[in-house]
């Protein structure tokens, strides 16, 4: 499994790569760099649903354990992204709101990232699955708390925030058990494969993203597309 591990992390600077993280920079109100914080709602709500689902589909014990505990630690995270959109646009977002058209990149990738717990999986791709989905937010919030001290609202925001970075490198400990145990195991070539293809799968599904959080107010167009991107570095 130490190929897959390897993959996320090279996946991962890619990813850092995206038009979005370059206007990810201090210089402008927050609430203008952040503006396509809304758009995100959909994926916010559907994460939880998320490790969820795969946890209840993990049939190995030990590693069946250690989903339920990534889960509750993630638990209220999703809380403090409304009260920072509250916080930044000045009023909770409305029921419907992420259903609208501007939100459909979003819905895209969150149904793609749903698809593939639903689907039959081996238990080591389930977790491998996790750490792909946390590498992604290690990428973003790192960079949206820095943000965020940078423009003294560190004390004001929770989801965007180094509060949300520091409950993060809480449970990084956490990951490097599971990225232990999947590096003890030995992997028949056909589930490498596979394993591969699932990182790509959740990185493709990011970058899709992102190009739409890239056609928020304010927010520069991204002239490559995820789908470019993963073909450039194919």
């Amino acid at each position: 499994m130490r190929a897959a591990l390897q993959h996320i992390r090279v996946r991962q600077s890619r990813f850092l790569a995206h038009p979005l993280f370059d206007e990810l920079q201090p210089g402008r109100p927050l609430e203008e760099v952040l503006a396509f914080a809304p758009r995100l709602s959909f994926w916010v709500m559907c994460f939880q649903d998320v490790l969820r689902l795969n946890a209840q589909r993990v049939q190995d014990a030990e590693l069946s354990q250690l989903m339920r505990r990534h889960r509750a630690e993630e638990r209220g995270h999703d809380h403090w992204f409304f009260e920072d959109l509250a916080e930044l646009t000045g009023r909770a977002p409305r029921l419907e709101e992420p259903w609208g058209r501007a939100h459909e990149s979003t819905r895209d990738a969150s149904y793609a990232l749903l698809a593939e717990v639903l689907r039959p999986m081996d238990d080591r791709l389930r977790v491998l699955l996790v750490l792909a989905l946390e590498s992604t937010s290690h990428a973003f919030f790192s960079r949206v708390a820095a943000l965020a001290q940078a423009a003294g609202a560190a004390g004001r925001l929770k989801y965007f925030a180094p509060h949300h970075m520091e409950a993060e490198e809480e449970h990084e400990v956490f990951e490097e058990q599971m990225e232990a145990m999947l590096n003890a195991i030995e992997m028949s070539p056909a589930l490498e494969a596979e394993a591969l293809a699932l990182v790509d799968r959740v990185y493709a599904a990011f970058h899709s993203m992102f190009d739409g959080l890239c056609a928020a107010p304010g927010v520069r167009q991204a002239s490559v597309s995820g789908r470019a991107m993963l073909a450039a570095h194919a």
